[in-house]
């Protein structure tokens, strides 16, 4: 792969989706699609159209706190898996914390997970500080990127295989994602 500044921009975004297939297919949810595409832009920037589809789920099915927990862990898949292969996320923010960020807002209104998230250790200073601002949801993001960086680290040659797929074709079907994890697995 050509290692220009651009192209390395690109590839870290295919390794941020694909952070976040990985997990959904950790969390036996279906994927549709992930989607790479350069998008033309005033001024010549380079910016990207990246994201994860999940498949469509059965909406009356009970949203049950282990679902919660999967949808924060898939949402955080993307800093996760930057985390694993560059050393840290430049880019947080943006969707994917507005969503951990909501869904555990939703869970706080249960006693008892309130009462356990209060009483989880103060986390290191980071530029989450600046994003979330109440300590206690925090301190729960805190928790589950570190839990979703273990689960993916067990599957780095999975994601990188897939990510420069993604990086190569700019599109992968559900199907493709799920052919090549499981070549892995």
């Amino acid at each position: 792969m050509e290692s220009s500044r651009v192209d390395q921009k690109r590839l870290k975004i295919a390794y941020h989706e694909t952070g976040h297939a990985v997990m959904a297919l950790l969390c036996k949810h279906p994927i549709q699609k992930v989607s790479l595409k350069e998008m033309d832009s005033p001024g010549g920037t380079d910016k990207y159209l990246a994201f994860m589809k999940l498949e469509s789920v059965d909406s009356t099915s009970k949203y049950t706190g282990k679902k919660a927990i999967q949808k924060i862990m898939i949402s955080l898949g993307g800093f996760a898996s930057e985390i694993l292969f560059y050393d840290g996320v430049t880019g947080i923010g943006g969707d994917d914390l507005t969503v951990a960020i909501k869904v555990t807002e939703d869970m706080l209104q249960i006693g008892e997970f309130k009462d356990w998230v209060n009483r989880l250790p103060t986390p290191v200073p980071s530029t989450l500080d600046n994003m979330v601002k109440n300590p206690s949801i925090r301190a729960y993001i805190d928790l589950k990127i570190g839990d979703t960086v273990r689960a993916l680290e067990l599957h780095k040659p999975a994601i990188q295989i897939i990510a420069e797929e993604l990086f190569k074709k700019e599109e992968l079907t559900g199907e493709e994602v799920s052919s090549l994890f499981n070549s892995f697995v």
